[in-house]
């Protein structure tokens, strides 16, 4: 959920950083000017995001980074409003798994002004009634909206279903019944919580000042309430088997396939190899063995691809596929089988050459505007990952060698273990389905797709 305060569109690049290090007594400040244009751009991140969600309010996190906006104790919603528009200025929150950001840009000369208005926001919000029950129900009204988007939805029930309880498992928005639970207590409690000068991190850029940026966030943090600590992440739990389930939905002419395991960490050291494998297998290319087993040979699914999705903890690798209802089974099956044959005998010398050619180029475009920069600043400093881990991301792939990106496909696919997530409806692919599993009718778990 992105909430967006009325001003012009504004990129963000990084150039300065400002971290609050719970292992040092000061700051750490890297500011970089850029005078060319008067404008200034600040993005405030808070470690923990989604995932510290506590049990059974799914969604809060992502409800109060809204919540920021709507209300502070010295401003209501519509004052805020008038100021940002006055200014010239625009202002969000974006919530994701492992963070959440605050993003801000401004006229260089209100710069003072603004980030008096940022600390007013994510240190004092009022939480007012009316707007938390406004929010609730916009809130609700998306979460609804969503049983009609199929991928979506199929996404969603199929990291539910992969990661059986864990914080990956929780949707960033919620579920309905979790979001209409949530009071106000709830959210002055976890704001408490999540924004702790430990779990701080400044990203910006623009013509900005050194001694006004580093006493901002000094102010700031040394204000941040940082009342408790959030839960540690564990590891999600490895899968013995294989399962299967189908999201039942009426009336499907098309069905959602998503089929995948546990994935691995940025930092591991076979990242490289298998994200050159994975992109031969099925990264989005249209050359890709997928795409053209899936699409071009068959014509099965207008679009076949796999991906992996990274964390503090092994997130997922997963595939992806909307086959019509009828070519649902036979899609699955084939599906299976070459992820089992990956597994035996990797890809070719052919596709090693073209996944390697074409991601050392493209790595060329990681980090090759301000935007670009500062997200994957982000990246870094939440995921633990090295300063350089982006910049020199083309020289890691250049090492990689053939064979070893075929033994690390060996050691890491577990075709055995696969969680499979199909969503359609269930009385008519429910017998094509087992079979093209390889699993029992009986042993299919069936959700229907309201079910919260």
């Amino acid at each position: 959920m992105f909430s967006k305060i009325r001003g012009y569109l504004f990129f963000v690049p990084l150039v300065f950083q400002i971290l609050l290090c719970p292992q040092a007594s000061a700051l750490e400040l890297d500011i970089e000017q850029d005078s060319r244009l008067p404008l200034a751009y600040v993005n405030l991140v808070v470690t923990g995001g989604a995932v510290s969600d506590p049990v059974g309010k799914s969604g809060i996190t992502s409800f109060l980074g809204e919540m920021l906006m709507r209300g502070s104790r010295k401003h209501s919603k519509d004052q805020i409003d008038l100021l940002l528009d006055q200014w010239g200025a625009q202002l969000g929150v974006e919530t994701r798994a492992e963070y959440l950001i605050v993003r801000g840009a401004v006229l260089s000369k209100k710069l003072p002004d603004f980030l008096t208005l940022i600390e007013e926001l994510v240190i004092e919000p009022s939480f007012p009634e009316i707007e938390i029950k406004k929010l609730r129900s916009e809130a609700v009204s998306g979460l609804l909206a969503e049983q009609s988007n199929d991928h979506a939805l199929s996404a969603k029930k199929f990291a539910r279903f992969l990661f059986q309880g864990h914080p990956y498992g929780n949707p960033i928005s919620g579920s309905i019944r979790e979001v209409e639970s949530i009071q106000r207590s709830d959210l002055l409690k976890h704001h408490a919580r999540l924004f702790h000068p430990k779990r701080i991190l400044f990203l910006g850029s623009g013509d900005v000042s050194r001694s006004l940026l580093e006493s901002w966030a000094h102010s700031l943090s040394k204000k941040a309430p940082g009342k408790g600590e959030l839960d540690g992440l564990n590891p999600p739990a490895s899968l013995p088997s294989r399962r299967v389930q189908i999201v039942d939905k009426p009336d499907r002419t098309q069905t959602q396939i998503e089929v995948g395991q546990l994935g691995l960490l940025m930092s591991d050291q076979d990242y490289s190899a298998l994200y050159l494998g994975n992109a031969a297998f099925g990264g989005g290319s249209f050359t890709s063995r997928l795409m053209q087993e899936i699409r071009v040979k068959r014509g099965w699914s207008y679009g076949a691809s796999s991906a992996f999705r990274f964390g503090l903890q092994p997130r997922s690798w997963q595939v992806h596929l909307f086959p019509a209802e009828k070519d649902t089974a036979s899609a699955l099956a084939h599906t299976l089988r070459m992820i089992e044959e990956l597994r035996q005998n990797g890809i070719t010398v052919e596709e090693f050459r073209l996944a390697k050619q074409s991601s050392i180029n493209s790595a060329a475009f990681i980090n090759d505007t301000p935007k670009k920069r500062v997200e994957n600043r982000i990246i870094e400093k939440t995921l633990g990952l090295e300063n350089d881990f982006f910049s020199t991301f083309s020289d890691r792939l250049e090492k990689v060698t053939h064979s070893e990106v075929n033994q690390a496909l060996k050691e890491f696919l577990k075709p055995e273990n696969l969680t499979i997530s199909i969503l359609g409806t269930a009385d008519r692919i429910r017998s094509g389905v087992a079979q093209g599993a390889g699993v029992t009718p009986e042993s299919l778990k069936i959700v229907p797709y309201q079910e919260d």
